[in-house]
């Protein structure tokens, strides 16, 4: 088995934002792609999942961005996972442009879960599978991403924006895809004056998901040192819960 697993890409003009750079949240699907080949490459891909009806669903992302790609710059995505521990996953990457040097930086937890249900499996019940995945112990952070704390009074503050799990928004899985939770942050972030431009690290906790024509309110916090996002749902659910920092 290799120690990590390499994807690349090329930004297209419909990638990038106002900056002509890559949009953060398409760089989170680029971190999507590659790590479903890094899945397959160490035998736990989607295919080889879904022979026990199971799936990968991802919790937390924590990502660095150095610089962001231009359009029409070629970049690499590097990803490599750290194994298990008993129901959470590891996932690392790197990011590399065309030059071969880092740009960005990503840690991630998932589980393995039931597609019907969402409840988490232990890898041992995956019983023909290679029952070890580990390609590296290497943590890009020195430490695997974050939980982050909900607000305990979310009703202290009036939604930003509101956003709907409208037809455009759905992925295969019939429910909002976890990057577009990051553009509704980038959304909110815009409509409330943030200079979006300079956000540098990105911490985004998933707790719920959402699923068609669910209504979510987007609220903003102002922490020491950085900006707390959260979503709540149309039956006062958290949908995500981010802390945004920006360079100085």
């Amino acid at each position: 088995m290799a120690d990590h697993s390499d994807v690349e890409f090329y930004t297209k003009s419909t990638d990038c934002g106002t900056d002509s750079r890559l949009a953060p949240y398409v760089l989170l699907s680029a971190l999507q792609e590659t790590a479903d080949k890094g899945a397959a490459d160490t035998g736990w891909g989607r295919d080889d999942i879904g022979r026990y009806n199971c799936c990968w669903i991802v919790l937390r992302y924590k990502i660095e961005i150095l610089r962001l790609p231009s359009w029409r710059e070629n970049y690499k995505v590097r990803t490599w996972t750290c194994g298990n521990r008993k129901l959470f996953f590891d996932r690392e990457f790197e990011v590399f442009d065309q030059e071969g040097d880092v740009i960005g930086k990503a840690s991630s937890v998932w589980i393995l879960a039931d597609k019907d249900t969402h409840s988490p499996v232990f890898p041992s019940k995956l019983s023909d599978l290679p029952q070890s995945m580990k390609q590296s112990d290497r943590l890009v952070f020195g430490d695997s991403c974050p939980k982050l704390k909900a607000p305990s009074d979310p009703s202290g503050n009036a939604p930003v924006i509101t956003k709907y799990a409208d037809y455009s928004e759905l992925d295969h899985n019939h429910h909002v895809n976890n990057t577009r939770y990051l553009a509704w942050i980038y959304d909110a972030l815009f409509k409330a004056g943030y200079d979006i431009l300079r956000i540098n690290e990105i911490n985004i906790n998933y707790l719920s998901e959402v699923k068609s024509t669910q209504k979510v309110d987007i609220f903003i916090k102002e922490n020491e040192g950085s900006v707390l996002i959260y979503g709540i749902r149309d039956d006062n659910t958290y949908v995500f819960i981010s802390e945004i920092k920006f360079c100085v």
